[in-house]
């Protein structure tokens, strides 16, 4: 419909997996180079992760082009869900004969195959694509297809690609022969911002737009944010974006046309996502930056202990019998839409409203305990929760939308999802169909310190502390490099003194406890500061 309309020969954000519009961010490049890497070394098992819609079939598809006929190659993609359906795939892929039913027959066969294939000098493939759908006794098959070997070679190698929910599935304690044995592993990034931009001209040229800068400023900000760089998502919206331009007659697709098409997609809400640059920024200007952004917010974001109010100019006694004591309410009343929910049913309406700002639109039930939020949580989306008592400065730091629990009135408890602060003083709320104002200060008196935030860990990283060794400490000293908090040469792979200093000095930078140890919110602080595509709660909020 719209492709004459913009001089497109044809539509240039289809979700098919067209090869001319092929595009290889940072992260799928530096992916591929791991995969080649470890199948040219011959690396018996190599894992990659990706969020759904970050291009893990793509990076597939480009890797067996890349080996061609150097190799035998089978492709597995939605694998069987019993051990003798996948051997039987794997045997169908390599051309062998699957009459045999048993396990035994199709191993046998399978094992003549890979000596033939060494003996002639052949490099052998498993690609077991949505491997997370593997159930545990199936991952365990996997493993032993490993032990297929000579006295001096792998006779197969295999690579495993899935969503996060791979990496949980591996951590089980019933499978951790199976993670030792995985040498090579590689996340999937989404695109950062220069890449969306990247992307979207490049699919414009394909598709014969000659300029392809078709979207404004405004327009890029908010599908960056709106698709958290996933391509499925930015070729979604992006689609959805030039219809609604077309068939308002507008030649460039601005902010407010990105924005209508996000609410044609549930799952792709525009909500509170925004650039994430802004931490990164902070921290690279240093604690001196840091602590002015802070100060910005403390005239607006008191701490939640009440200033004892100031004396009373003196007054003429009066009589007790005069007396009259009207109630003085302990703090502004909230809006009467949450105010008038139960607890319990304020808890759900907030959490609905929190993932909606990840994404998921998934209705969450009329009320919840908020002791349950991990429980209802792990029924919609792979995020975790954190549960925890913050500051306005630790707000500030993680800068993400998050469910503060309010008491505005003695001994009774409302929950409210904090979806974004602006420069104006305002809060803004989400409900689980709409979105409120508030003022700051006015919600910092009502805020009893606790808070719940949904987070995702990237990297799978297990808590660390001074003393610990591993791959999760390299990564660790890797990224404190890179932030600047440790020289080159300062990483031993070995949580020392020099690496409890460094984490404490990123904490204080961060307004987080100087613990020195790695949890939770150190985990999401560097996230954040690593630029890695989460919402965020200071939002800039432009229209076009």
């Amino acid at each position: 419909m719209y492709t004459g309309f913009y001089g497109l020969r044809e539509k240039p954000f289809s979700l098919a997996p067209d090869p001319r519009y092929l595009f290889l961010s940072a992260s799928h490049r530096e992916a591929l180079a791991h995969l080649l890497y470890g199948i040219e070394e011959g690396e018996g098992f190599i894992e990659v992760i990706g969020q759904v819609g970050t291009g893990k079939t793509t990076l597939c598809r480009t890797l067996l082009d890349r080996i061609g006929s150097d190799a035998e190659i089978a492709y597995i993609f939605n694998p069987s869900p019993s051990e003798v359906e996948l051997l039987s795939a794997i045997n169908r892929e390599f051309g062998l004969p699957t009459a045999a039913r048993t396990r035994t027959d199709l191993l046998d066969a399978l094992n003549h195959f890979l000596l033939e294939k060494n003996a002639a000098g052949r490099r052998v493939l498993l690609v077991i694509d949505e491997a997370q759908n593997l159930d545990p006794a199936v991952l365990e098959q996997v493993r032993l297809l490993s032990n297929l070997e000579t006295d001096r070679a792998k006779l197969l190698q295999i690579v495993l690609i899935g969503q996060p929910e791979l990496e949980e599935n591996l951590s089980r304690s019933d499978l951790r022969q199976l993670r030792q044995r995985i040498t090579v592993r590689w996340s999937l990034k989404p695109l950062s911002r220069p890449e969306v931009i990247e992307y979207l001209e490049h699919r414009l040229r394909v598709a014969g737009l000659a300029d392809p800068r078709l979207f404004t400023a405004g327009g890029l900000r908010a599908l960056t944010r709106a698709s958290r760089g996933i391509p499925r998502l930015i070729n979604a919206l992006a689609d959805r974006a030039l219809l609604a331009g077309y068939t308002e007659g507008r030649r460039e697709i601005d902010a407010k046309l990105v924005r209508k098409a996000a609410r044609e997609l549930p799952a792709t809400e525009l909500g509170g996502w925004r650039d994430a640059t802004g931490l990164r920024r902070g921290l690279a200007l240093g604690l001196v930056a840091a602590g002015l952004a802070i100060g910005l917010l403390i005239t607006a974001f008191l701490p939640r202990t009440r200033a004892a109010a100031p004396p009373a100019p003196a007054a003429p006694p009066v009589a007790p019998a005069s007396v009259s004591l009207a109630p003085v309410p302990l703090a502004p009343p909230l809006p009467s839409r949450i105010d008038g929910l139960s607890t319990n049913a304020s808890a759900a309406d907030a959490l609905e409203a929190l993932l909606g700002a990840w994404g998921y639109r998934q209705p969450v039930g009329g009320e919840l305990d908020p002791n349950l939020f991990p429980d209802a949580v792990r029924s919609i989306a792979p995020l975790l929760v954190l549960s925890t008592h913050g500051t306005p400065e630790m707000l500030s730091a993680l800068d993400l939308p998050a469910i503060l629990e309010l008491e505005p009135r003695a001994g009774e408890r409302r929950y409210v999802a904090v979806i974004g602060m602006d420069d104006a003083g305002r809060a803004h709320l989400g409900m689980a169909n709409d979105e409120l104002e508030l003022d700051r200060s006015e919600l910092q008196r009502l805020w009893t310190g606790r808070v719940f935030y949904l987070w995702t860990n990237f990297e799978s990283l297990p808590s660390l502390s001074p003393g610990m060794k591993g791959p999760a400490v390299r990564w660790l000293q890797a990224r404190l490099t890179e932030l600047h908090y440790l020289k080159s040469g300062d990483a031993t792979g070995e949580y020392d003194e020099l690496t409890q200093k460094a984490v404490k000095a990123f904490q204080t930078a961060t307004s987080l406890t100087p613990s020195g140890e790695v949890g939770p919110e150190t985990m999401i602080a560097l996230y954040q500061a690593l630029d890695y595509t989460t919402p965020r709660l200071y939002a800039a909020r432009e229209d076009s």
